[in-house]
């Protein structure tokens, strides 16, 4: 009994042996690098996941936090290492964030199969999008809005025109073979991990007629190998959208361009030109007419005629003479504006089927008259920029490359006497200290105007690499030096100090007015008024600031607060008398968190609220 007992310890400690044996470590790697490039996964705020058969999938326990992956080494292929039992098949995916948000693999689940060693199963793309190699895509627009608006199927041809046909020289026709108000166009020979901007355009070309482009921003695709398919609405106007007709004022003034040398009422002319104009036809309607009381001051009124409603982009633009393009040699480079308040990007105005609105007067590029730099006086900032960022993530190498400021206004180039290019050897950055801090020092020759446009650059001698631009909110810095009064500079000034950074978004190392003096903070517009209105704030979204226009045709108490969603006051911006008539306030929300809030004007017995969003 007892040498039997003992033959059955051995194999129990046997079995047990092989227990623990079936068990190996398998390691699973992705490569993330094609979700970032396309803007899918943002490794500094989410995390990749791994769920499975062997971990109860996103299902708990354990918890999903023990389900992520990591990149120690910052190359993008993120790894976790995973004790499994032998020879048993699995399905697995790989998931961005802890739950289904709809941002796990959409290529179906993997499966992998367990051998008796430990494993590394080979480095894969997530969802398989690989880049570098050939790529197709198949384009497609739906028709059927602008055909009942303009567009005739019978005479009219679908092109598609953008940076791989050399925009408009070389723009490629779509068909609609079946006739269902949807062309299509197959492009190949394309590269994976290229960005294509295009715009879908239509037109009678048999006959010489005018070409229709579409009104919105140029569209981005992002490149992956093998094929991929891009289907969109004529300007993203879909079928059944509410549509609107109406008016919308703009007004501009022009006094501070004036001044400078820039305008020229006597020959010049200024226009308004967005999204309800396919940005630029030349059109008399949307030529601005100049106010004969206030001569400084430009209007127009637009009309919109069956059009979706929303939010509409633009921006003005000036002409050196009455009806003909912008000369480079009298203007600047294509005499668009770039306004201070977006960072050079558009400005945008809420279109909601009303017989008649008006956008609050703005000075051209927002540079308001106290701001302008007097012929003859001295103002000097010094600009830093931490370059720590690009000499670890990209090709920055501080022995070879030199870093350079580069003005992004190019109606403030013009007033300094440099040629506009992207690549502007003006302001050369040194770091004399060796602590990758690149300072440079500007003096503004003048006339001209506090309010600063640029990004940085770096060059290795023709070689050139910018900061990103965006083409919404921020496409680049602004910076003021500081004032302590109307066209008074604090002088020696110098700028809050900036950081090479890899995005579009420059609001956070921006400024929006002066440091130490606010001519907006409430500004009376100067406006004839006879009845009450709150207007939109605008920019809105905004980020972090924001201007709210309200109009009062009486004398007396006014409150302008601002709450939040649950109804709590978060700032009081106005408990004042005031005077009738129209007022712009500049309103800060440095301090508050992204989110929807209110603000609610109080007059008399006239009560407004509006709702605003701010996005950090």
């Amino acid at each position: 009994m007892k040498k039997l007992l003992t033959i059955f310890s051995i194999l129990l400690f046997a079995s047990a042996a092989t227990l623990v044996a079936q068990n190996v470590n398998v390691t699973f790697e992705v490569d993330m690098g094609v979700q970032i490039s396309k803007g899918n996964f943002d490794p500094s705020s989410e995390v990749v996941t791994i769920p499975g058969g062997f971990n109860n999938w996103l299902n708990t326990p354990p918890e999903n936090s023990e389900k992520t992956l990591d990149d120690a080494d910052g190359d993008s292929i993120y790894t976790k290492t995973i004790s499994m039992a032998v020879s048993n098949p699995y399905e697995y995916k790989y998931n961005i964030g802890l739950g289904w948000d709809g941002k796990d693999e959409f290529t179906g689940n993997r499966s992998v199969e367990i051998g008796t060693n430990d494993t590394t199963i080979a480095v894969s793309y997530f969802n398989n999008e690989t880049i570098g190699g050939n790529a197709t895509v198949t384009f497609n627009v739906d028709m059927e809005l602008v055909s009942a608006n303009g567009f005739d199927p019978s005479t009219d041809m679908v092109y598609i025109a953008g940076s791989f046909t050399d925009w408009a020289t070389s723009a490629i026709q779509m068909t609609d073979l079946d006739s269902d108000s949807i062309y299509t166009l197959t492009v190949d020979a394309l590269t994976g991990g290229d960005e294509l901007a295009f715009k879908f355009i239509y037109g009678d070309t048999t006959t010489g007629g005018s070409i229709e482009w579409e009104s919105i921003d140029d569209r981005k695709l992002f490149i992956i190998d093998g094929e991929q398919d891009f289907t969109a609405y004529w300007n993203d106007e879909e079928p059944g959208a509410d549509v609107g007709t109406g008016t919308i004022s703009f007004a501009v003034d022009l006094s501070v361009f004036q001044e400078v040398g820039i305008f020229d009422e006597n020959t010049d002319s200024v226009r308004v030109y967005g999204q309800f104009n396919g940005w630029g036809p030349n059109d008399p309607i949307y030529r601005m007419n100049q106010d004969f009381l206030a001569t400084d001051l430009w209007f127009v009124d637009v009309p919109f005629e069956n059009d979706p409603l929303g939010v509409q982009f633009y921006k003005y633009f000036l002409d050196t003479e009455p009806g003909e393009v912008a000369d480079s040699s009298k203007m600047w480079t294509d005499g668009w504006e770039r306004p201070l308040s977006t960072g050079g990007g558009n400005r945008a105005v809420s279109f909601d089927g009303d017989a008649q609105k008006t956008v609050p007067e703005v000075y051209i590029a927002d540079v308001h008259p106290d701001y302008v730099i007097e012929d003859g006086k001295v103002v000097t900032l010094k600009f830093s920029v931490d370059m720590t960022y690009a000499q670890t993530d990209l090709t920055f190498d501080s022995a070879q490359d030199t870093v350079w400021w580069v003005s992004e206004q190019a109606s403030f180039i013009f007033t300094q006497d440099w040629v506009d290019t992207d690549n502007m050897r003006v302001l050369m950055m040194t770091d004399d200290n060796s602590d990758m801090v690149y300072e440079g020092e500007l003096t503004v020759k003048t006339p001209s105007w506090n309010g600063f446009l640029y990004r940085y650059a770096y060059s290795r001698g023709e070689d050139w690499v910018h900061e990103p631009s965006g083409f919404g909110d921020f496409a680049y810095r602004a910076r003021y030096c500081g004032m302590d009064a109307a066209r008074s500079f604090v002088q020696p000034y110098s700028a809050p100090q900036d950081s090479w950074i890899d995005t579009e978004d420059k609001s956070s190392e921006s400024e929006m007015v002066p440091p130490g003096y606010d001519p907006t903070s409430i500004q009376e517009l100067n406006l004839v008024v006879d009845k009450f209105e709150l207007s939109q704030n605008f920019p809105n979204p905004f980020n972090p600031t924001t201007n709210i226009v309200f109009n009062i045709p009486t004398n007396g108490l006014v409150s302008l607060k601002i709450y939040n969603l649950l109804g709590e006051e978060v700032n009081t911006l106005i408990n004042q008398e005031m005077n009738k008539g129209s007022y712009q306030v500049n309103f800060d929300a440095s301090n508050l968190s992204s989110g929807i809030y209110f603000y609610s004007l109080i007059s008399g017995n006239y009560n407004a609220t509006k709702k605003m969003i701010l996005l950090k």
